[in-house]
């Protein structure tokens, strides 16, 4: 049965415990959320169902969760924006990136396939043990370091002067430590061998020579000088190409592997940011829906009303309807009266018209706070205390063009029914 557990900010120690814990014996799948929602892109239950059994389940609740992770373990082991961790059992801070597989989940993806390749892999993987941390050894060579640079010296002779075979050829022992031949020195390959082997062809019956008589038997002395052998140019030259193919197979491998890594920890930091621009986006999204929709309400405002009171809510209207998204209409708006001064206030143009109709549609929609700089209209110039009407409404100022000092302000009555009253709009030091 797979088990599930949620994890927050104080319980990412017990996670990472379990990570790195020696008794566990199934793979480890860690969940994260991304930033906008709070909750992973992945289904959590469609993935628990089919999880092979025993496979546990740590879901990151928070986002705090998934940083407070990421500065717990190393590159390896983290889990954010919404992807998935499939972490093996034996694992250990050592352990090679690849190892433990980062499932990346991004808003347009298939989440039943996603969910399928991630229990795929967890399957594949069961029964896996520890990661083995061999040491390389260094390949033993056939020749040693003195033949080496002598079969350097011979070919650099072949290639420089055209010598051919009347180049010196280097001499090799036929027995003895470390050498070609008899003995316990390294075996010769096969170019070698073969190259060693052939011997002088037997003479025929015909070529044999006359029987001498037999010489006397000499007096023992020191054994017979030591014969050279003498090694072909073409054998000589496979061989070193062998070894410069060796070497440059190695060097190659090494750069990979280097190049691999650096180009991992480049995709994690891609990640990161690309979990950071979801929720950018959806902000930017909003904010050119809305400039859009200011762009294709140009040119002046028609007049439908003689009277000004109903023309000044019929534009509040339409700009409710025509600059608000529908998903922020669901309350409506809160119903409003116009102070004895505001409609005069309005006619001085002091700022656009439309400004001030849409910083108006914002105060009764309740955002005069978030959108727009909002204080209390005080009785003194400096501090102060709030004015309060006899009828309990406070009184209020919001800017209406840029924030700077002096800008104008719309003032604005919130009544104690909870509707609002405009009383002016116009420069900060009027009605002061």
């Amino acid at each position: 049965m797979t088990s599930t557990w949620s994890v927050d900010g104080p319980e990412v120690g017990h996670l990472v415990t379990r990570i790195f814990d020696v008794t566990r014996t199934e793979p480890l799948v860690v969940v994260s959320p991304v930033s906008e929602t709070g909750s992973p892109r992945i289904d959590v239950a469609r993935l628990v169902e089919l999880l092979p059994a025993g496979t546990e389940v740590a879901v990151l609740a928070t986002m705090k969760a998934s940083r407070v992770l990421s500065d717990a373990v190393d590159t390896q082991f983290q889990c954010y924006g919404g992807s998935v961790r499939a972490i093996l059992p034996g694992a250990a801070r050592t352990d090679y990136w690849r190892r433990h597989r980062l499932f990346t989940i991004y808003p347009e993806d298939d989440v039943e396939a996603a969910c399928r390749l991630i229990a795929r892999h967890v399957a594949d993987s069961q029964g896996t043990g520890p990661a083995r941390h061999v040491s390389g050894t260094a390949p033993h060579g056939v020749l040693d370091l003195r033949q080496a640079a002598q079969l350097a010296e011979y070919r650099r002779r072949l290639i420089a002067g055209g010598a051919g075979d009347q180049a010196p050829r280097p001499a090799v022992p036929q027995a003895g430590p470390g050498v070609v031949g008899s003995g316990p020195g390294p075996k010769p390959g096969p170019g070698l061998r073969k190259a060693f082997s052939r011997t002088a062809p037997r003479p025929t019956a015909e070529e044999a020579p006359e029987p001498e008589a037999a010489a006397p038997e000499a007096a023992p002395g020191p054994g017979p000088a030591a014969r050279s052998i003498t090694v072909d140019a073409a054998v000589l030259e496979e061989l070193l190409d062998e070894k410069v193919d060796s070497i440059v197979r190695r060097v190659s491998a090494g750069v990979e592997e280097g190049l691999l890594a650096l180009l991992n920890e480049e995709l994690q930091a891609q990640d990161r940011e690309r979990s950071r621009a979801d929720s950018l986006a959806e902000q930017n999204a909003d904010l050119q829906l809305r400039l859009e929709v200011m762009q294709g309400r140009g040119g002046a405002v028609p007049r439908v009303f003689a009277d000004p009171g109903r023309q000044l809510r019929w534009e509040i209207e339409q700009e409710w309807l025509t600059g608000t998204p529908e998903s922020e209409r669901a309350d409506g708006l809160r119903t409003f009266t116009l102070g004895p001064r505001f409609l005069d206030s309005m006619e001085a143009e002091i700022v656009p018209r439309a400004k001030t109709v849409r910083v108006m549609v914002d105060v009764l929609a309740g955002h005069a706070w978030d959108r727009h700089e909002t204080h209390q209209f005080t009785d003194a110039p400096r501090g102060g205390k709030q004015r309060v009407r006899d009828d309990g409404a406070t009184a209020w100022r919001t800017y209406v063009k840029a924030e700077s000092h002096g800008a104008p302000r719309l003032t604005w009555w919130q009544c104690a029914d909870g509707s609002v009253e405009f009383g002016h709009v116009g420069h900060h030091d009027e009605l002061i």
